[in-house]
């Protein structure tokens, strides 16, 4: 038998349940935005974080301390860098290496500068001839970029090499404020040479 009623409850209860349907569905589709939302955050809170570290990294700076009393110093050539001395051309004097040291007082003031000369000498003599010989630091000058010529200060090592060897001696000028080295001039037994000299750039 056909009820009125049975028709607007089965209406009513369809209706009901499309709405608990809905209901669920828009639950789970809100879970899941918020489940999406918070993992993102998490990964974007990683990359910040690793993103950080990597600038901190990659920014640290690398600091050489250079010593603020190290006194100023350039290199010097000589052209030619050896000459024969000697009557019988026995001596070989080549120049290994020219330093130059800039000087100064307590107050920081320039008092000069200080040249060290290395040398390396060789006897050319056969040792059936024998000629021994010694090319003399008191001897030599050093001839400065305005024409004076100054003795050595100091020197060290050998400069007589027995025949068909080779010794090693340094050599040290001092020179006066303002002034450069220009020429070097060897002498013995007799005989003179000059070797030019250059400051390197």
């Amino acid at each position: 038998m056909y009820s009125p009623y049975k028709v607007i409850f089965d209406l009513n209860l369809d209706h009901i349940m499309k709405k608990i349907t809905l209901t669920l569905l828009g639950l789970c589709v809100v879970a899941q935005v918020l489940t999406s939302c918070s993992s993102n955050k998490k990964e974007e809170d990683q990359t910040d974080s690793t993103t950080t570290t990597a600038v901190v990294t990659e920014t640290a700076p690398t600091v050489i301390e250079q010593p603020s009393n190290a006194p100023a110093s350039y290199k010097v050539t000589a052209m030619p860098d050896s000459a024969i001395l000697g009557k019988d051309r026995e001596a070989l004097v080549k120049v290994s290496d020219i330093n130059v040291v800039e000087l100064v007082n307590a107050e920081g003031k320039s008092t000069g500068s200080e040249l060290t000369i290395k040398l390396s000498i060789t006897n050319k003599s056969t040792l059936d001839l024998k000629k021994f010989f010694t090319v003399e630091a008191s001897n030599a000058r050093l001839e400065l970029d305005n024409k004076v010529s100054i003795p050595s200060s100091d020197s060290d090592g050998n400069s007589s090499p027995e025949p068909e060897s080779t010794s090693e001696a340094i050599w040290k000028f001092t020179l006066p404020p303002s002034t450069k080295p220009a020429k070097l001039n060897f002498f013995m037994s007799g005989t003179r040479v000059s070797v030019n000299l250059a400051s390197k750039s």
